[in-house]
């Protein structure tokens, strides 16, 4: 006992403990500002992360409302061509009204007559009610399906510019 007492009155044992203290304190202290170091920078990295996508998701939304004008517009103007083509085609068969109809159809077993010319050609204008109507409703639903196809073409364009 005599011998741990006279230890630990050793002043080289105080200096050796005060220096092995003050040494763990001071790596203590280095490790702990370096965690602090790595955690501000890792904290600086996500909030670059975090404002660089809030710019693209900006850009996005710009970008798909812009789109989604420009659509709204073209479709507006193709709206409007098929109501102009309605008007069109309402007018074309009020003018109709005055042309005959189509003869009856034969219900006997006699042939029908054959062409007084071989090479007798016939014109819009000589054509029966019913068949000019048809023929003009058809070309109302051509013309509607084209304003659809230029409306798909140029969104379909404008989606495929935005997205390179």
């Amino acid at each position: 006992m005599i011998a741990l007492l006279a230890q630990l009155a050793n002043p080289r044992l105080w200096a050796s403990l005060a220096i092995a203290a003050v040494l763990a304190w001071t790596h203590w202290q280095a490790y702990d500002m370096g965690r602090a170091h790595v955690q501000s920078a890792w904290d600086a990295d996500k909030l670059q992360t975090a404002q660089q996508t809030l710019r693209l998701i900006e850009r996005r939304d710009r970008a798909t409302q812009d789109l989604q004008d420009t659509a709204d517009a073209q479709r507006r103007a193709k709206n409007a061509r098929i109501s102009t083509l309605d008007a069109d085609l309402a007018a074309a068969l009020r003018r109709l009204s005055d042309r005959p109809d189509r003869p009856a159809e034969r219900t006997s077993d006699v042939p029908a007559p054959a062409p007084a010319e071989p090479g007798a050609r016939c014109t819009g204008a000589e054509l029966y009610r019913s068949d000019a109507e048809f023929l003009i409703r058809e070309a109302a639903r051509a013309e509607r399906v084209v304003a659809a196809l230029a409306e798909c073409q140029a969104a379909y364009g404008r989606a495929r510019e935005a997205l390179r």
